[in-house]
């Protein structure tokens, strides 16, 4: 027995053998997964059953005279060559033409035309719930689609409920499973307002099972507004023409269907200073008009007018009525003068502006309860200085008032001769007497 090769002197008698029978082949198939966003290019060309690594170096680009695409039939020429430190085979592509449309891209286009003809993409577009309070989502367990939509959704919006219906993300189990998520998510017993339907990038194969007419139709009917983010944003599957609404990634899907919180605040703010201001404004316009009416009216019904000069007539009309009627017919007053205020604001303003005035009144009624008070103070001291005043007020006390005969009070001893009559009169009667 021959002594065993090691790894690496294997690959490279294999590499010295192929690469130089294969160092000019051209090949036919079907690009996948092309990523050009480097200096190099790179993709997989396959058929069923069989697919080869291509690269195309940085130096053989501006010669190519087609640039592959996912889906492109395309022949190529190049070297084969074997990476001894990978142990991978790839082919080093130097000419690339197209060879017409690829399988799979053909039956995504009858299948769009099929679908289109039957009304799914059609439909009127449902719209989505402002301020929804759970959402469902249709994404694999543990992929960084539902990682991203949990963090969007937590950051956003960490008041809303995720209900999440796992399934697979590709493979024979993903219609299956997508449907029967589909249908319970759906159920109005879960309280959902809304569905997401997410998944990750990945090759036309890979997103194959999201174009598939069943998912499709089930998207179109389901009862509550779908919205797709399968793939990035160069990815398009039936299942986003279908949706009620498409986003490039699935961190878009969670930004459609939820409400930015510091946006919201900022916004609420900005609508509560601007309404502030203006009622504030009105306010004190409504307030400058109701102060200069009010006191105006309160100027024409003053009950005290001119009593330094009456007050005599004052004494007498004290005597016969209650000082506090003379208020009452000033509250009187003041209650029909806001009525008529009333009226004439509400014609003024519409009834728009009722709110803002009813406001205005009753930050208004304190200041005019607290000078009704001020004034009924003023008429109880006018009152007990008037009785000071009454010239009978002293005979109360055992005084005795001595009247002249013109029935003038005698204030001085000398004012009258001797001899001369006079009326004494105490607080129950009078009696003549005569000076000595």
């Amino acid at each position: 027995m021959d002594a065993p090769l090691s790894v690496k002197r294997l690959l490279e008698q294999i590499k010295a053998r192929l690469e130089p029978v294969f160092s000019a082949v051209c090949v036919v198939g079907e690009v996948s997964n092309f990523r050009g966003s480097g200096k190099h290019w790179y993709f997989t060309l396959k058929e069923e059953g069989a697919a080869l690594s291509c690269a195309v170096w940085a130096s053989q680009q501006r010669f190519l005279q087609h640039r592959p695409a996912d889906g492109q039939r395309v022949v190529v020429r190049g070297s084969l060559n074997l990476y001894v430190a990978g142990g991978s085979l790839s082919l080093a592509v130097t000419h690339c033409e197209p060879a017409g449309v690829g399988d799979l891209q053909a039956r995504l286009r009858l299948l769009e035309a099929d679908l289109r003809a039957q009304g799914l993409f059609d439909r009127p577009k449902r719209s989505l719930p402002r301020f929804p309070k759970r959402l469902g989502v249709v994404a694999a367990l543990g992929g960084a689609a539902l990682r991203d939509v949990v963090e969007v959704t937590a950051r956003r919006s960490p008041g809303i409920d995720l209900l999440i219906a796992t399934a697979a993300a590709q493979g024979e189990r993903c219609v299956p499973e997508t449907l029967l998520a589909l249908q319970e998510i759906q159920d109005p017993h879960w309280g959902c307002e809304a569905v997401l339907l997410v998944r990750g990038g990945g090759s036309l194969e890979d997103l194959w099972a999201f174009n598939d007419p069943d998912l499709v139709r089930a998207v179109a009917e389901c009862r509550l507004p779908v919205i797709t983010g399968v793939g990035h944003e160069i990815d398009t599957t039936l299942v986003d023409l279908a949706a009620d609404r498409r986003a490039a990634t699935p961190s878009q899907a969670a930004e459609l269907a939820t409400p930015d919180r510091s946006a919201l605040a900022a916004e609420l703010e900005r609508r509560v200073d601007a309404l502030t201001a203006k009622m504030l404004w009105r306010l004190r316009g409504v307030e400058t008009d109701f102060n200069l009416l009010v006191e105006h009216r309160l100027r024409r019904a003053e009950p005290l007018a001119g009593a330094s000069a009456r007050w005599g007539a004052l004494a007498l009309r004290l005597e016969r009525a209650d000082p506090g009627r003379g208020l009452a017919g000033v509250a009187g007053r003041l209650a029909l003068l806001r009525q008529r205020l009333g009226h004439a604001a509400a014609a003024a303003q519409g009834e728009a502006d009722w709110p803002r005035i009813q406001e205005a009144r009753r930050r208004l009624f304190p200041a005019i309860a607290r000078d009704l008070l001020r004034r009924e103070h003023r008429c109880a001291l006018l009152a007990e200085r008037l009785q000071g005043l009454d010239p009978t007020g002293p005979l109360a006390r055992g005084f005795v008032l001595a009247l002249g005969s013109d029935g003038r009070p005698v204030t001085a001893a000398q004012a009258l001769p001797p001899g001369a009559e006079v009326r004494l009169r105490w607080q129950d009667g009078e009696r003549q007497a005569r000076l000595h």
